[in-house]
């Protein structure tokens, strides 16, 4: 009899080690890393996305074309440093000879048949956006007759980064 029952709360001990063992396995994936909490329901960001970076600006998303701007304060100057791999063209803004940085300008972007892909107002002087590859016209304007234009092509791979620069008082 004495058997019987060690033999019993043994398989029961087996059975909810199994049980324990099953439920872990499910509750998450593994993390190579070993920084992964697996009581949490969902792996980390993986670094460098734009979810992992608290000052960062929201995306913006206007047809095709998810962008991002800002860069007013050093944390979210950083924040759009480090994200900035995750987007192919990059526009700043800044006054001529003292390098100020400049905000709401006007970005106008329009393809090659001239239809106009993106309309919208920077909110400091860093503007980075995700694009198609191709040629395009950029428009930027800071408001009182002060606009400038240039054609830019985006590389299939890679990032083009261009500026504009404005004479204070012009």
């Amino acid at each position: 009899m004495a058997v019987g029952r060690m033999l019993l709360l043994l398989v029961g001990l087996t059975a909810l080690s199994v049980q324990a063992q099953a439920q872990t396995q499910h509750a998450a994936p593994t993390d190579p890393t070993g920084q992964y909490d697996p009581l949490h329901p969902l792996p980390p960001p993986s670094p460098g996305s734009v979810e992992v970076l608290p000052a960062m600006p929201p995306e913006q998303t206007q047809g095709d074309i998810t962008y991002v701007s800002g860069g007013i304060g050093g944390d979210e100057r950083e924040a759009l440093r480090k994200a900035a791999p995750n987007y192919n063209l990059h526009l700043l803004f800044a006054g001529e000879g003292g390098g100020e940085y400049l905000s709401s300008v006007k970005v106008t972007i329009v393809d090659q048949q001239g239809v106009i892909v993106l309309d919208a107002v920077s909110n400091g002087p860093y503007f980075m956006a995700k694009i198609s590859p191709g040629r395009y016209k950029i428009s930027a304007d800071l408001g009182g007759g002060r606009s400038q234009a240039r054609t830019i092509t985006v590389p299939p791979h890679g990032t083009l980064s261009t500026s504009f620069f404005w004479r204070a008082g012009s």
